[in-house]
């Protein structure tokens, strides 16, 4: 029987993007949205594939060859876990549509950069369709509708006149059945700081704060939702006993947000996963100002065993220019906390915010180096589409995606600076030693390749 429905993760360059200027780390993680979107549509009656030519490594001719006979195809420019920073080069994006629509097939277009700038890719890919935000309901509702103009988070244009609706309704966590993880080569994903035997689970989807950097709101929309412990527990136990899953990235923005009802499920969730002994281990993302203590405990009783940080900066002046609304002071209360518990720290910091000096930067090496988190990582500030970032310098700009702003500095003296910043902070012999003396020797290796690749 001929599956009518293909949705589709293209193939990206790892681990490094390889335009010069985008200095972007890539992973082969699960296309979580894509999963979502299968499952609600087998739970409605569908026939439904996926292709995650990012996992298997296929060219855009190699994905032609599986998709023939579908009746809608739909392709994702950044699945799930590039919503909140997405690629920047989307070039095997563009060459994948361009030769599946040598199929016939009736294409859909989502992901982040229709999102931002629906009428530019509609042009740059000559589908007829393109949808925006968050695209498991919309893909439900196109599914099941036969007219599109009511369709709301779908954009196209006919007899020269654009269609749009602003999607209203949004997802509802809970009402998701467990994701088609069935139809990925879940085999294939790993996380070079977990290992392999690797899924994403959402335990929340939006974020309350408003960085003036941050695109994810674009994609996730202003509802902050919640995935109740029970549901997300399933999901984890399916995973581990369907296929062996032994780590985990919860995707949430915020994973610890500093609300009741979020923080109750957090707790309930680190309190059943400690009940059940799993053979399971998880890292999350989450704000300095979200944690305590008692939490830190008992998420690592319950397996946790690295946290990320958004840092950003060591320069009190640039937090407060980005609204990032946290001191240094908490950040670094925070870390010392997460580390004194016995969970791993991995802390990211930008460059080439606006109106950011050499001596800002500095100061961000320097705070980096003194809180001396278990992993670091430096990019350039990318001014996204539509944020206050963009705003403030989208007269200086050019790209229809730009990769970097050429502010105080240009881009090449940043990548510099990105450079001696990875250099001044791996390369300490205090932070070495350490390293040698608590990391698995293979793992040591596979962390320190990627070092050197990044550098290239």
């Amino acid at each position: 029987m001929i599956n009518e429905i293909v949705l589709i993760n293209p193939a990206y360059d790892y681990p490094v993007t390889k335009r010069k200027e985008a200095f972007r780390w890539n992973r082969t993680w699960p296309p979580l949205d894509l999963a979502n979107s299968a499952a609600l549509l087998e739970k409605h009656g569908f026939e439904v594939s996926i292709i995650d030519a990012n996992a298997d490594r296929l060219a855009p001719r190699d994905v032609t060859q599986k998709i023939k006979n579908f009746d809608k195809i739909f392709i994702t420019s950044g699945s799930l876990d590039r919503w909140q920073c997405p690629h920047l080069d989307i070039r095997t994006f563009l060459e994948t549509v361009k030769a599946i629509k040598e199929t016939g097939s009736e294409i859909y277009v989502m992901g982040p950069h229709g999102t931002f700038r629906p009428k530019e890719i509609l042009k740059m890919t000559k589908v007829n369709h393109i949808i925006v935000g968050e695209p498991e309901l919309t893909i439900l509702d196109i599914c099941k509708s036969k007219n599109p103009e009511k369709i709301q988070g779908l954009y196209f244009i006919k007899n020269r006149k654009t269609f749009f609706k602003p999607r209203k309704k949004f997802l509802d966590l809970n009402s998701l059945p467990i994701p088609s993880f069935n139809l990925l080569p879940m085999g294939k994903y790993f996380y070079e700081i977990l290992g392999d035997h690797f899924n994403l689970f959402e335990a929340s989807r939006g974020c309350p704060y408003s960085c003036t950097f941050c695109a994810a709101n674009q994609m996730y929309g202003k509802s902050y939702r919640i995935k109740k412990a029970e549901n997300l527990i399933k999901e984890i136990e399916y995973s581990i006993e369907n296929f062996g899953v032994k780590a985990a990235y919860f995707i949430d923005l915020e994973f610890t947000l500093n609300n009741r009802l979020n923080r109750e499920n957090v707790e309930k969730i680190c309190n059943i996963l400690i009940e059940k002994k799993l053979d399971f281990k998880w890292c999350c993302q989450t704000r300095a100002d979200s944690i305590d203590c008692g939490l830190l405990k008992k998420m690592k009783l319950a397996g946790c065993e690295l946290i990320h940080f958004g840092v950003e900066s060591g320069s009190e002046r640039i937090l407060k220019s980005i609204d990032k609304k946290i001191t240094l002071s908490r950040i670094e209360n925070a870390i010392k906390m997460t580390k004194k518990i016995g969970i791993k720290t991995a802390c990211f910091f930008i460059f080439g915010l606006p109106d950011e000096t050499v001596e800002d930067m500095m100061r961000t090496v320097k705070f980096a180096k003194r809180i001396n988190p278990t992993f670091a990582s430096f990019n350039i500030a990318t001014p996204y589409p539509n944020t206050v970032f963009y705003e403030k310098v989208k007269e200086e700009i050019s790209e229809l995606f730009p990769a970097y702003y050429d502010g105080i500095l240009k881009v090449g003296d940043l990548k510099k600076l990105t450079n001696h910043a990875l250099k001044q902070f791996y390369l300490r012999p205090l932070y070495l030693l350490q390293k040698i003396i608590s990391e698995n020797p293979k793992d040591l290796k596979k962390q320190f390749d990627l070092f050197r690749k990044f550098l290239k």
